[in-house]
């Protein structure tokens, strides 16, 4: 998800062991997995479930480049299908597109026509999809949230005025999270949570004071919000370029209630709640393999505590927690 944000700002500035299973076993996790261990190269969509057993491939994405590949699953009210990006790079530039595949797996489905929509996002009913678009024109790139339905139709520009990403549904359905940065050259770091009406309207901060913050997610009850918050104490990156080093945070929705729930020297990013809202999954690691490991499938308390690794998965982005009931 990260890689995403950065790009999604850069575009604009160039412009301008097993374990933690029990109470959720009838669930799977989805996520993102890099086959080669080690982030930058070839991904594709996996489930397993909450123990780490029984994994299974989804998609097998159609490149020659051993690059780019599908990420950002996230399931469908019911877990019969998953909405997921595929980025198939042509000549060095990113080409994402919204598709939906079964949760068994099979021949993907194409949703919309890119040329870069990330970040997807099902409403509760089922009935629209939320995500980010970045678009070209001659007067440099633009970024915002956009829905359409579950076949790729209806097209609808739900935000304007800002750099919007990471759109996430209450799951009453009245209300959108999502982050948003004033300016293309503010740092990711700045990135701010807000809130909407499910139609766009009435936007405004989550809480009195701003809130830094990046891939909200909803409890199951609507009550609490977790998201990534950009730490200080990054661990040290050769390149200038390095993003920032993300920690895990929960909220309440009305701004209150900070809790940290992560510290740690890897980057913890795309948290994902279990569907009984006792547990969080979220991948940690680290972009460089002078860092240490490739991002592990890791699963926390949501009230805090020991993170348990999920799997021996490495590569792994852009996890996602199925409804409950999905074998």
């Amino acid at each position: 998800m990260k890689r995403l944000l950065v790009a999604v700002v850069g575009a604009l500035l160039l412009s301008a062991a097993p374990g933690a299973g029990g109470t959720n076993a009838q669930s799977r996790i989805a996520f993102g997995l890099d086959l080669g261990g080690q982030l930058g190269d070839l991904t594709s969509l996996y489930t397993v479930r909450p123990d780490g057993t029984q994994p299974r491939r989804l998609t097998v994405p159609p490149t020659l480049q051993d690059l780019g590949g599908d990420s950002g699953p996230t399931w469908a009210p019911g877990g019969g299908r998953l909405v997921f990006e595929r980025n198939l790079p042509y000549w060095g530039s990113d080409r994402m597109r919204l598709m939906s595949v079964s949760s068994h797996g099979g021949r993907p489905t194409t949703l919309t026509s890119g040329p870069f929509d990330a970040m997807p996002a099902f409403a509760p009913n089922g009935r629209r999809i939320a995500f980010t678009r970045v678009s070209q024109s001659e007067a440099g790139a633009t970024v915002g949230l956009f829905t359409v339905d579950g076949r790729g139709r209806h097209l609808t520009r739900l935000l304007s005025g800002g750099i919007d990403v990471s759109a996430a549904w209450s799951p009453d359905g009245r209300t959108i999270a999502f982050s948003r940065l004033a300016s293309p050259d503010q740092p990711l770091e700045e990135s701010t949570l807000y809130l909407a009406n499910a139609d766009g309207s009435n936007v405004r901060r989550l809480g009195d004071a701003p809130v830094r913050g990046v891939s909200p997610a909803w409890s199951p009850d609507g009550k609490r919000l977790a998201f990534v918050s950009f730490a200080r104490n990054a661990p040290a990156c050769p390149a200038a370029s390095c993003p920032p080093s993300g920690e895990l945070y929960v909220i309440r929705a009305n701004g209150s209630s900070l809790t940290r729930l992560t510290r740690s020297r890897a980057d913890d990013e795309h948290p994902t709640w279990s569907p009984d809202g006792r547990k969080i999954a979220f991948a940690s690691g680290f972009g460089l393999r002078s860092q240490g490991h490739a991002p592990w499938l890791l699963v926390v308390r949501a009230s805090g505590g020991r993170a348990v690794r999920i799997g021996r998965f490495a590569g792994v982005v852009d996890p996602s927690w199925s409804p409950p009931g999905v074998r």
